[in-house]
């Protein structure tokens, strides 16, 4: 799975295959994430998007989501915990993907954490 969300996020030529495992990963967590937890962190990456350009201070704000990820899984009722593990795993992957030397790299993170969200509420995610 980690090879797979690593090549999502360092070749163009992937998005097809990135946007089946983000449908099918948002709906595998649709009953269990909601949309305003999913929206918490993605609004720390829709400011780093927004920024004119990825540093090392926005590559440093990205890496420090990991563990904003797992205090949401944390806070999750134990038996939702399953759902919340593998979105943090998905997205802690892509995470790892990134890089400031590449800075599309950090735009193909974006495209794929806005694939989720939308099948996430495709799926019927509240």
């Amino acid at each position: 799975m980690a090879e797979n969300i690593k090549s999502f996020i360092l070749s163009d030529e992937t998005a097809q295959q990135m946007v089946q495992y983000a449908d099918s990963l948002a709906k595998r967590i649709c009953g269990d994430v909601s949309t305003s937890q999913i929206r918490n962190v993605y609004g720390t990456v829709k400011k780093l998007e927004m920024q004119r350009e990825f540093d090392s201070t926005a590559y440093r704000q990205l890496v420090l989501l990991k563990p904003k990820l797992a205090y949401a899984r944390g806070r999750a009722e134990k038996r939702k915990e399953d759902a919340f593990k593998e979105l943090e795993i998905a997205l802690g992957d892509a995470i790892d993907a990134v890089s400031i030397e590449q800075p599309e790299t950090f735009k193909r993170f974006c495209n794929f954490f806005e694939a989720i969200l939308a099948y996430h509420k495709a799926h019927g995610g509240k």
